[in-house]
């Protein structure tokens, strides 16, 4: 099977870059927030789909998962997997649902 492409969609590249920022003043150092963005993606290249698909969400075709407290939405197009939002579980469920009613 060909390995899939992992695609960022504009808000999500911004949501990323949002929660490093956040983490990089928080901490005074960069390191956690490379490790964070590091880890996820490296998570998202190496999801297997074959063994067992991610979680879904109430949105046909979106599907997420969690890593520490930072969640990733995403969808499949073809052989791409797209990036949809990032989201730090830790921020108000307001501006979530705000932001979920986008996507549909």
């Amino acid at each position: 099977m060909a390995k899939r492409q992992v695609i960022w969609v504009k808000n999500a590249e911004i949501q990323m870059l949002d929660v490093m920022d956040y983490y990089f003043f928080r901490n005074k150092s960069k390191d956690y927030s490379l490790k964070l963005h590091k880890a996820i993606k490296l998570k998202l290249h190496s999801l297997d789909f074959i063994v067992a698909l991610p979680q879904k969400t109430s949105i046909d075709g979106l599907f997420y998962f969690t890593h520490k407290h930072i969640t990733v939405l995403f969808s499949l197009e073809n052989t791409n997997i797209i990036v949809k939002m990032i989201w730090d579980e830790r921020r108000s469920n307001k501006l979530l649902q705000n932001i979920f009613t986008e996507l549909k």
